[in-house]
């Protein structure tokens, strides 16, 4: 039977009876039904049906916010609003569920309010609840395929959920002990829509404030306790700590561990201060301690036989602790003596139950418990070693889930292992265990789903078991990436698996298979013209129709597999000589193109053309993410000088790289401008042409950036332009950079006092009703803040609640202060990135005065004489050494105070290692030249002070440079200059420098050092 739209409309807003018949009714008519959806949208039901929601009342026991109790007891009767509630979520759902073309109407409606308000995340009625998140996830799904013309995108939709009110809500779900199915079914949503959104470090920010990590680790907490895998032995010592009440129930369930990893994965990333927040965790601490066995603490805070908080960067591997029981035996730790039973067999029956007051599994490390304790001779052998310099059984825990599990699980936990090593809460040895135990099965994993896919053909349909298999191949590269970034190492292993075969072939079908084709849209009663679209109120209108999730798949797919191609040639010659083999160069730069070619899209056009078939989709642009992912492979293949004269200038690399340092997006910008460093050097073949392009007035633009990470990227790539290039090149260059900018670059403290700054106006305006609003380039990102929408410093977890009468949790805030601060502290960001770029300035100026250094150019020695001169009379001559005394003085910092706090000590900088080695290396530069530009160096005679100075640094560079310029101050052109170098030898012993030389040549570490000093102090001695 036909339903009266305007009838429907009319009881929606009747009695309770009526409002519950009708939206029965309309649940029937359109579940399953997309054409009646559309005409139900077009005649303005969403509007009504979320009014509903919106008029629905608070949660009965609640008095008021601060006293109500989380969550009571469901209740079993449903009241007629109640009910109708229900109805109302579950008919939002089938909307919700209808696709991206719907995401539109339904936020028009202010669907998302709503569905997140305490009248539905915060019902007594566990089914109230399940039904506003299976809405909530339903619209998130549709977003991630959404056009872009779509009203929200997944970082909109994230700034709108993780706000105070809304994450309250989250954290009750999560935070309950006792969990029934409903209850367990809210978890898995809550965590599955934090693993898709959480995608920015304000909302991880956000998340671990609010304390939904802490509420996750609690979860991941309850898998382990589920799995029997809680420590021997945990019980009695939580007790003692005090914390035994951390220690969850197992859940109802075993399914969603995938996603309560994913979640926590998402929100830890790769920060060390998020990641020692779950290590330190207090359920992860309950369930996973360390003990100190040695009997005897070095540290009063850690007695014997208590719980030892684990470290970051852990130094000192001891004896396998228990947890090593679930791995393989490996040789990457001590083997043991005696009768230790730390790498015995584990029995694959049933552990034996012992008699427990509660229902949890017993340990599966259990029955070795009694081969485990030490014998004397290893309590003996160890009683040197830190007891306190341990990592987190949660490493182990994680290996063993990577090697146990299946599919998305793997994943999930490989990706938070991977947050843990990257973070420096594992021991370095674990490098090569994490090379033989988990690289394999990664590779093997994404293996396995390739050749699944393969196995289901290409067609339209995506069902659910394929969607995971197309997630694990999307997913894994990324994962692989991020383990073996930085670790040769782990890079072997990930070759030795066949890694590059893989990852190259995966990339090569993301371009080169035809999309299916699409359906076309279902027809609409009312019609699709844009004259009948522009009659109805947004609201009724539905959008565009999103991008299939093949597409999005393959665009997935190309940014991680080109980002695992790039994290594989960073290190190793012959792996990036394998990816060229491989023929994927092609591929690599066709994906820095922002569109498609013209002739595959004429190729389609005419393919399609006359035909009652919908085109395949086919991007019009290619998204920022694929085309930063192909910057990075190009800049690590760049490292190969052989690449770089071969298949990067056959394919021709510097074109699409060109036409990217002028792309809208600054992230583009920067990655491409990071690519052209190597691209622009002396034995780059596409220098010259880059050159004739034009880049050397984009980087010089792109130097004056008010984005930090730009300026610093094209200050270096402008370093490696100068370096060996014409004299008219050099001098254009820096008047095209501008010699006052140049200046700015390496003396002003751009970024600190930007922060300062804008600090300053805030704590200025703090007493005003109308806060101050800062202009986005000054303040670089860093709100006060009191003024930011993310809960940085909310405390509600149990977890998070002062804990003075808890020894542990004392512990584990003081370990992670020092994190927190390094980490979150913008004015030590703002530091950070002005040293950098003042050290790319420094070396910017030593390359533009360095010599060609090359034998085809008989007049470098004229021209670096013309240059230095050029220089002097630039910047004046007093003004360069001024800057160059100041680098190596110390530098007080801006006392930058806590609110809240009595108030801040100023603090004192030293000179930075790489700010030095670059300021001498200018100095043997100018005192390479001719004899006038040594005397104005021997000259300075408060600088040459301050150089005696370094002579005791740590650091051989630095050393190794004062050598250097010893050496060239008393280099003695000719016999008119030897009265002069005789003076500046006399001017330098009288400044100590030969008693230093002397103690280098004498007795320093290391051998080049010696030997020039050795050179150095003979000429010396024999020009005085």
């Amino acid at each position: 039977m036909e339903l009266e739209p305007q009838a429907i409309i009319n009881d929606l807003n009747a009695y309770p009876a009526a409002r519950i018949a009708a939206l029965r009714s309309l649940k029937n008519d359109v579940v399953g039904d997309i054409q009646k959806k559309t005409l139900w949208v077009q005649h303005g039901l969403l509007p009504h049906i979320v009014r509903l929601l919106l008029a629905s009342p608070s949660p009965r026991t609640r008095s008021d916010k601060g006293a109500r109790q989380p969550f009571p007891a469901a209740l079993d009767t449903f009241t007629d609003d109640e009910t109708a509630q229900l109805q109302t979520l579950q008919l939002l759902e089938s909307f919700a569920t209808a696709g991206p073309a719907f995401i539109a109407p339904l936020f028009a409606s202010r669907v998302l309010p709503a569905i997140l308000s305490e009248s539905c995340l915060q019902s007594e009625h566990p089914e109230i609840v399940l039904a506003a998140l299976r809405v909530l996830k339903d619209f998130t799904v549709a977003t991630i395929s959404a056009s872009a013309s779509s009203p929200i995108n997944l970082t909109s939709l994230a700034d709108t959920i993780f706000i105070d009110d809304y994450l309250e809500s989250f954290r009750l779900i999560l935070s309950r002990r006792r969990l029934c199915r409903d209850a367990e079914a809210q978890v898995i949503i809550v965590a599955s829509i934090i693993r898709t959104l959480c995608l920015e470090e304000r909302h991880q920010t956000a998340l671990v404030g609010s304390g939904i990590l802490d509420a996750l680790a609690t979860r991941i907490a309850a898998f382990a306790v589920a799995g029997g895998y809680v420590l021997p032995k945990a019980e009695e010592r939580a007790r003692k700590e005090k914390i035994k009440e951390y220690i969850p129930e197992p859940p109802v369930t075993a399914g969603g561990l995938d996603e309560v990893l994913g979640a926590v994965a998402a929100i830890v990333s790769d920060s060390p201060y998020r990641v020692g927040k779950l290590v330190y965790s207090p359920s992860i601490l309950a369930i996973f301690p360390n003990f100190n066995h040695n009997g005897v603490s070095q540290h009063a805070k850690s007695p014997s036989e208590f719980i030892v908080l684990p470290v970051h960067r852990p130094s000192k591997p001891k004896e396998p602790e228990i947890m090593e029981l679930l791995l393989p035996r490996t040789p990457f730790y001590f083997r043991v003596h005696g009768n230790y039973g730390g790498f015995s067999s584990i029995s694959t029956q049933p552990p034996r139950e012992s008699p427990s007051t509660n229902s949890r599994p017993s340990s599966k490390l259990q029955t070795s418990l009694v081969s485990w304790t030490p014998p004397e001779e290893n309590v003996a052998r160890n009683a040197d070693v830190d007891a306190t310099d341990v990592e987190s059984p949660l490493i182990p825990w994680l290996i063993h889930l990577v090697r146990t599990r299946h599919g998305g699980e793997v994943l999930t936990a490989a990706s938070l292992l991977t947050s843990l090593f990257k973070t420096g809460f594992a021991h370095k040895v674990r490098e090569g265990s994490m090379g033989l135990l988990v690289i394999p099965i990664l590779i093997g994993l994404l293996e396995d789903a390739e050749s699944r896919v393969k196995e289901s053909g290409n067609s339209n349909w995506v069902s659910r078991d394929l969607k995971a298999e197309l997630d694990i191949i999307g997913e894994t590269p990324s994962v692989l990436a991020r383990l073996i970034t930085d670790s040769e190492h782990m890079q072997k292993a990930a070759v030795e698996c066949g890694a590059i075969e893989i990852l190259c072939r995966l990339l090569k079908s993301s371009i080169d298979t035809p999309l299916a084709v699409i359906e076309s849209r279902h027809w609409s009663p009312i019609g699709d013209g844009a004259n009948a679209a522009r009659s109805l109120p947004s609201e009724c209108q539905l959008g565009e129709e999103g991008e299939h999730a093949h597409f999005i798949h393959r665009r997935r797919v190309r940014e991680t597999t080109l980002r695992a191609l790039g994290a594989l040639a960073t290190f190793k010659e012959d792996f990036r000589k394998a990816i060229v083999d491989q023929d994927v160069v092609t591929y690599i730069l066709g994906s820095l193109s922002q569109s498609p070619s013209d002739s595959k899209r004429k190729d389609q056009d005419v393919q399609y053309r006359g035909s009652s078939k919908s085109k395949p989709l086919l991007p019009e642009q290619k998204p920022v993410s694929v085309i930063i992912a192909a910057c990075y492979a190009v800049r690590m293949l760049s490292r190969s000088v052989n690449t770089l004269r071969t298949a990067l200038v056959d394919y021709g690399a510097s074109e699409p790289l060109f036409r990217l340092l002028r792309h809208p997006d600054v992230d583009v910008q920067n990655a491409a401008t990071a690519c052209v460093c190597n691209l622009v050097t002396e034995f780059s073949p596409m220098r010259e042409s880059l050159i004739d392009a034009g880049v050397l007035k984009v980087l010089c633009e792109h130097a004056h950036s008010q984005n930090s990470a730009l300026r610093l990227n094209a200050l270096w790539a402008l370093k490696h332009l100068v370096d060996s290039a014409s004299i008219e090149q050099k001098k254009q260059c820096l008047e095209e950079l501008g010699s006052g900018w140049l200046v700015k670059l390496i003396c002003d403290d751009t970024e600190d006092e930007a922060l300062y700054s804008a600090r300053a106006r805030s704590e200025r305006q703090s007493t005003s009703t109308t806060p101050d609003v800062m202009d986005e380039d000054v303040d670089m990102g860093f709100a006060d803040e009191q003024s930011r929408p993310w809960p940085a410093n909310s405390h509600k977890t149990i977890s998070n609640s002062p804990t003075s009468d808890i020894r542990l949790l004392q512990l584990a805030e003081e370990r992670l202060e020092p994190l927190k601060e390094l980490e979150q502290n913008p004015a030590r960001k703002a530091r950070h990135d002005d040293l950098a770029i003042h050290e790319q300035g420094l070396g910017f100026i030593r390359n533009l005065i360095g010599g060609a250094h090359s034998a085809s150019n008989p007049d470098s020695a004229n021209d670096t004489t013309e240059m230095i001169d050029h220089l002097l009379n630039i910047l004046g001559q007093d003004r360069l050494f001024a800057i160059l005394a100041s680098k190596l003085k110390p530098k007080v910092l801006h006392p930058f105070n806590r609110r809240g706090t009595g108030g801040s000590e100023t603090r004192v900088l030293p000179p930075q290692v790489k700010i030095i080695e670059a300021v001498i290396y200018i100095l043997v530069h100018i005192a390479a030249s001719i004899p006038r530009h040594r005397q104005l160096v021997i000259a300075q005679t408060n600088l040459l002070k301050q150089l005696a100075k370094l002579f005791n640094s740590r650091d051989r560079e630095v050393r190794v440079a004062l050598c250097h310029l010893i050496n060239n101050l008393t280099w003695q052109d000719d016999m008119s200059d030897a009265s002069a170098c005789s003076q500046r030898a006399t001017e330098l012993r009288n400044l100590g420098f030969l008693k230093k030389l002397e103690s280098l040549g004498q007795s320093d570490d290391e051998l080049d050092v010696r030997e020039r000093a050795k050179s150095a102090l003979w000429q010396m001695k024999n020009n005085y």
